[in-house]
């Protein structure tokens, strides 16, 4: 079911952006014959005016299919017919839709969910099936000590698991009721990263909510923090600083890291986290991405005519085989990392 959710949640941002661009279009007087959710055959489709909406077998995508872009179309009503600015205007407006959907999303967690302030070495939830329930720690026990290492922060307890491995024995102090009592046991394996060592217990945490105006103005702040540390992280894709294997994420890694989201209470960051990725990875100058459009778009304003459909069509091919390649990639990454056990995000 959680995974269901993480993926409801993905196709809810890709129908966002697509509503970008065929809201602005109609605005503009364009035309859009038709706005699809997924691809391959249609399940459910019904025409309202001059646009067909419908619902397809594969939803892992969507679409919104203007006149004149691929059809062969003519008119006043048809996206080429339309001044460049206009053009523009229309493939912003979906990367802007992601980038106003994650500053809402962000503004809904700083209102109703709150701001994590603190995280306490206290027991708030045991993982069934973790070490932690095979020994007899429950919730509301502070955690004091691991092995002969005292704790007094939830950090510092993360802090000294980071070098555990999974099966090795180790004793966990834990105060109750004002007298201390010591389990034993063997670390469990995070379901995600199998070599990762867990205890199995939830830590209580603090937050902290603002009002709807400052809401906004701190989600605005952390959605120009995260894109610009995108961009530090593309350029370091690019140097080869960082490793392309390790930090690419593919369909099967946002899923399941969705899921876990989902069921630990920070889906809807993640979700914010998501949408602005689709709108910067929008951005680049590849046909068919928005970015790419914009890119000849401007390219018609300093050549004083547009680009010919032959050359566009050729280039988009190409620059169709590099997205696909990195979506081959990315599922490739994230299925190895499912056999090896390795984390889909790195720590």
């Amino acid at each position: 079911m959680t995974v269901i959710v993480a993926l409801l949640g993905l196709i809810c941002l890709i129908v966002i952006h697509e509503l970008g661009h065929m809201l602005t279009a109609k605005a503009l007087g364009v035309r859009v014959p038709e706005f699809g959710v997924g691809f391959g055959p249609p399940l459910v489709k019904k025409k309202i005016g001059q646009t067909v909406y419908s619902f397809r077998i594969i939803l892992l995508g969507g679409f919104a299919r203007m006149a004149g872009m691929g059809d062969g179309a003519e008119g006043p009503d048809t996206y080429y017919a339309k001044a460049a600015w206009r053009r523009a205007l229309i493939i912003l407006a979906g990367p802007v839709a992601n980038i106003l959907a994650a500053v809402a999303i962000l503004a809904g967690v700083y209102m109703f969910q709150g701001v994590v302030t603190d995280v306490k070495p206290v027991v708030r939830a045991v993982e069934a099936g973790s070490m932690a329930q095979e020994v007899g720690i429950r919730a509301g026990d502070r955690i004091v000590g691991l092995d002969s290492d005292r704790v007094k922060t939830w950090e510092g307890f993360e802090h000294q698991m980071s070098g555990r491995e999974p099966g090795e024995k180790v004793s966990v102090t834990v105060l109750r009721g004002g007298s201390q009592k010591t389990f034993e046991g063997e670390l469990g394996a995070d379901p995600e990263a199998k070599d990762r060592a867990l205890v199995g217990v939830r830590p209580e945490v603090e937050t902290t909510t603002y009002g709807p105006l400052e809401s906004v103005g701190l989600s605005v702040q952390r959605c120009g923090e995260i894109t610009v540390r995108l961009g530090v992280f593309v350029g370091q894709l690019v140097t080869g600083e960082k490793d392309l294997y390790e930090n690419v994420t593919g369909p099967v890694g946002i899923a399941s890291v969705g899921s876990t989201a989902v069921n630990q209470g920070f889906f809807l960051p993640l979700l914010a986290l998501i949408s602005l990725n689709l709108a910067l990875f929008n951005l680049f100058p590849i046909l068919p991405l928005d970015g790419g459009h914009l890119f000849f778009i401007a390219a018609e304003k300093v050549l004083g005519r547009p680009v010919s459909e032959q050359t566009m069509g050729k280039i988009a091919a190409f620059g169709l085989v590099l997205v696909l390649a990195l979506f081959l990639f990315a599922t490739y990454a994230d299925l190895s990392k499912i056999i090896t056990g390795q984390p889909f995000i790195p720590e």
